[in-house]
Formats: C-alpha cells, structure tokens, sequence
C-alpha cells in the first residue's frame, strides 16, 4: 500500500557540528568584513594585554628585590620599576588612574566596534530572510504552522541580533587573554610547560565532549518549543470555538505535555552545564597549584622577586573562571548559532519565481483586450507530490460574461482560483487569456490580469488609503470615485482623517459589508479585465449584499467576472454556469439549462 503523503512538513534538524564553513558563511555575511576584522583584533589584543600589563606594572611597583637576577632583560621595565618604587602618591595614583582610563576606553571601543559590527549582520540576515519569505510559494505557509514561523522571526532573530554579538565578543577575548597568559607564564617560568600540556589536553577533551552534547540538547530544544507557540497561536485565534465546544482541559493538557518535554530539554542543558563546571574546576586548581609551587621556589632561589610571584599566581588564580566562561561561551555559541542556521534555511526557501532568469514571450502593449479566459487540459496539484485536484480540466470563459461555477466540496473551485493566480503546482496544460499562455509570462505580469473580490475580506493595518492603493499608483480622484461606485464615499468622507483613517488589525474597526465594500472599491481602482468573486455576498446582510449587487454591475459591467456561486440568485444572474466535479468539467451551458438539469441535486453543489 502506498504511503499518504503528508502535507504539513516535518520541521528540520540538522545533525553534527557546526564547522569552520558555516561560521565563514555567518561572517561573510556582515557588511564591511574585510574592514572591521583588522580593527576588531587589534582592539581585542589590545585590551587584553592592557589588563595583563596593568598586573605586570603592578607586581614592578610593590617588588623590592634588587638583586641582578631579579632585573628586568627590557631596560624600560626596569627604569618603570625605579620610578614606580621612587615616585610619591600623587604621581602613583595619577599614572594607575589614566592607565586604567586607556584600558577601559579601549575595552569599550572593542566591544562596541563587535556588538555593532555582529548585530548589523543579524539585521542583513533578517532582510535576506524576510525577501527569501515574501517570494515563498503560498503552499508553504499551509504546510507549516504559524508557531514555527514566528519563531523565525521572533526568538531566532532576537538571538542572532543580541545574544550571538555578546558571546562572540566573550570568546574572543578571553581566548585572547588565555593565550597571552599562557605566553607570559611560559616566559616568566618555562618549567610550566610540564603542567599546561596535561591541562590543555584534558581541558580540551572535555569541551569537545560538551560542546557536541549540548549543541544537540540546543536543536533539541527548538524543536520542542515550536510546538508551544503553534498551539498557543491556535488557542488565541480560537479560543471562543475552543470555550464553545468545552475543550478548554483538553487544549490545556496539550500544553502540559509539550511544555514537559520542553522542560526536560531545559533541565538537560543546566545538568550537562554543572557536569562541566566539576571537571574544569579541577583542571585550573591543578595548574595553579603548579605554578603556584614553581612561583615559591623561584622566589626562594632568588630568581623573581615577590612582585612577580605575586603576578603569576594572580594570573593562573583566575584561571579557572577564564575556562570556564570560555567553554560555557564556545558551546553557548554552537548552541546558538542554531538560530542562524534557522534562519540562513529560510534564507534560501523555494521561490516561486522559478523562471525569473528565463525569456519570456512577447505580449502587446494594451494586453489583455478582452478578457477572454480559455483552460487547456489543466492538472495541477498543491503540491508535486500530493494528488491531483484539477485533472485534465478544459473550460472556456467568454470575454465580458458573468460566469457561476457550482461544485460539491472538492471539486476544485477554490483551486481554480488558486491556479489563476499560480499558487499551485501545475503538471500539464495552459491558462490562455486572449491567447496568452499566462504560464509564460513573469509572475507579476500574469497576477496583475486579475482582481479578487475574497469571500472573507482582509484589511491591513494601515491607512484606508494604503488598504485601497498599496502601490500608490492611483490618484486621489480615482481612489473617490472607486469609492462612489460601492457606495462608501459618503461614510468615508465623514471618518477624521478621510482616506488617511486608520485601520485596525484585520479591519476591526469596520463591519464585514463594508470591509467587503473596501476589497470590491481595491477591485475595481485595479482596473483588472478579469474579476475572481467567492461568493462576495454569502457573509454580509441582505441591505449590503444588494450595494454589492449594485457596484457589480455596474463596476464590472464590460468585465469578464468568474463567481464562485453559493446561492441561486448569483446562478440566475449568471451568463453562464460551469459545473465542476474531481477537477473535471461536468456540466456547461446557460444558467436555465444548469437549474433544469440539475432539479433537486442543484443544493448539494452550491456549497
């Protein structure tokens, strides 16, 4: 038995390390790379040694030692050293006060110049993003729940904008600081090697072990939290059908279990953390107490004074916090740069512009004329691989008629419409308006043919007037007597503000006839040749229906206009009506011939 095709996608994992290429394509992504990475390092590595040398001058001014052996090799060391051990308190304390200032404004330059340079190529990816999302094929929005979406541009986004830039600029400068710290404990004391080489490689084997741990325990994690804001997303939209129905416990044992798995991902992540924590801490009191033993018997000997004794045991004490935060930061980073790898994935989503790079044909200037609509043996799926919903269909529809088409549940009158404006997966056929393949032509040229009066009107959130004329195309004129023709200029008129009235989300703030009305004025101001109507009254009331009625024929009256008909007035007020059933073409012919035909089945197609 064949396998059923899934239509909502599975949302994807990736498996194993993140690796030097992807990190590249993160960094190549950034504007300015080949400027700001210089500069960044040079800040880094300067405000790094500034704070080892404030300890190194430190350890210069409280060392009494004044044998040879305790000199300096550099001679300005040791002419530091004389005038620190000479100079009063003044001198002291104004040298220590602008020393630390320079350190500070260089530390300050560094991570601004960082945060800034990361977080506007977080901004660049969300752009990219956000073109790669609006050119999506519109099959994609159904086959992935709004949870997983939003989260995209939500959760992702903030970590790659926030977060990342701040654990990058951690990572950098304390590995910074780790090797400048290995370099002068090395020269200070070369015996030290027999203690760093056992430390490093035990340092290392257990962040490799922690930082793949925990970058799965991450993925792990976003899987399990989609699933939250998806089922919150519905309980919000639905909350009213959810309470109607007394499925209110049902909807809130949902979120228990998958918060609970959710939780358990979380509580892995903080035990993995602890596990590491133990090892490192042992790791870096180990190489302390080493050099800790090295620094006393040097001292002893005579060969360093107790300045800079006190400098390398200050340097290795704190040594365990600079791995620790290091590894926390290195893994923290592979963790999160899950959130890039999200969004560099809908970075690259199947456009639907498949055929932006090819040649198309040529059209005349003043296409389409007519408006004359001819459907060639037409299949065409949702998908490519999910079944076929209009199967071999030809129809033809007459330059400036109205055209009903009737059909049950299925046959495939909402995927008609879908397939005018190319929305779905076309196997075989054509679309001919005026005999132009419309197939052909650029995505935006073959759209624009057509106006769509929605059965369920949407507004945005803006201006009326950006509701009317997104493109700004159309004169204030035009946009009024749009207006006049559904009979809303009158209302409008007297709304503050006029065509600069806001509209609430969803256009709360009108009822649904007159949202209907605006999406039948944004219809007409199209000056489309074709006009798609699902059923455009079958929602508003009886005195609206008949302003619809009205600016319909009025509005369209040398239009071609297809309706997707759920009542018999629209049938009877039809030129012709076609009759769909599995995709195919059942039944043609003048509205009179349709009704006789069909008698008493003619309810069961006008759903």
């Amino acid at each position: 038995m064949e396998e059923t095709k899934k239509f909502i996608a599975k949302e994807s994992v990736q498996q194993g390390s993140i690796g030097f290429a992807f990190f590249k394509r993160y960094f190549m992504a950034m504007q300015g790379v080949k400027y700001f990475t210089p500069v960044i390092f040079i800040l880094i590595i300067s405000a790094s040694i500034g704070e080892s040398l404030f300890r190194y001058i430190v350890s210069l001014w409280v060392d009494k030692c004044s044998n040879n052996q305790c000199n300096h090799e550099i001679k300005f060391f040791n002419e530091l050293k004389n005038w620190l051990q000479h100079a009063n308190a003044e001198q002291i304390t104004t040298f220590f006060f602008s020393f630390c200032g320079i350190v500070i404004i260089i530390k300050a330059l560094d991570w601004l110049v960082l945060i800034g340079f990361l977080s506007n190529g977080a901004r660049v990816l969300h752009d990219q993003m956000v073109e790669s999302f609006s050119n999506v094929r519109v099959t994609f929005m159904d086959e992935h729940p709004s949870g997983r979406l939003i989260r995209r541009f939500s959760g992702d986004y903030i970590q790659a904008k926030d977060e990342i830039p701040n654990i990058f600029a951690d990572i950098l400068g304390t590995f910074v600081e780790l090797i400048i710290i290995t370099i002068i404990v090395l020269y200070q004391t070369p015996f030290a090697i027999f203690s760093i080489l056992p430390c490093a490689l035990f340092y290392f084997r257990i962040q490799k072990i922690f930082k793949s741990a925990s970058r799965e325990i991450q993925r792990l994690a976003k899987v399990l939290e989609t699933p939250i804001w998806s089922l919150f997303t519905e309980s919000v939209v639905g909350f009213q059908t959810i309470r109607a129905y007394g499925k209110t416990e049902e909807f809130i044992n949902r979120l228990k279990a998958i918060a609970q798995d959710f939780a358990k991902a979380s509580l892995l992540q903080s035990r993995i953390l602890r596990w590491l924590n133990i090892r490192l801490k042992v790791t870096s009191e180990f190489f302390s107490f080493t050099i800790t033993l090295i620094a006393i018997y040097f001292v002893t000997q005579g060969k360093i004074g107790i300045g800079q004794a006190g400098f390398l045991m200050s340097l290795t004490i704190g040594l365990d916090s600079i791995m620790q935060w290091l590894t926390r930061s290195l893994s923290m980073i592979e963790a999160k740069m899950v959130s890039v790898e999200r969004i560099i994935e809908y970075k690259s989503l199947p456009s639907e512009h498949k055929n932006a790079d090819l040649e198309f044909i040529p059209i005349p200037p003043q296409w389409p004329e007519h408006g004359e609509v001819n459907i060639l043996n037409l299949k065409s799926s949702y998908r490519d691989d999910l079944p076929i919903i209009l199967n071999n269909l030809t129809v033809s529809f007459p330059a400036g008629k109205k055209i009903g088409i009737i059909g049950k549940t299925g046959a495939g009158k909402s995927t008609l419409f879908q397939a005018f404006y190319r929305m779905v997966f076309f196997h075989s056929g054509e679309i001919l308006v005026d005999n132009i393949d419309i197939l052909q032509l650029p995505l935006e040229k073959s759209r624009e043919i057509f106006a769509i009066v929605p059965q369920e009107p949407h507004l945005f959130s803006g201006s009326l007037r950006y509701n009317l004329d997104r493109t700004q195309k159309f004169t204030e004129n035009e946009i009024w007597e749009a207006l006049k023709d559904v009979q809303l200029a009158d209302y409008i008129s007297n709304l503050p503000g006029k065509l600069n009235y806001t509209v609430a989300e969803k256009g709360t703030n009108f009822s649904v006839g007159q949202r209907q009305l605006i999406c039948m004025a944004r219809a007409i101001l199209s000056k489309a040749k074709i006009i798609l109507m699902d059923e455009a009254t079958a929602s508003v009331d009886l005195e609206t229906e008949k302003l619809i009625q009205t600016a319909i024929k009025k509005a369209f009256a040398n239009k071609t206009t297809i309706v997707i008909a759920h009542r018999l007035d629209t049938l009877k007020s039809a030129d012709y009506v076609v009759l769909l059933g599995n995709g195919r073409l059942l039944d043609y012919g003048r509205p009179e011939q349709i009704l006789t035909k069909l008698g008493n089945e003619l309810e069961t197609h006008l759903t």
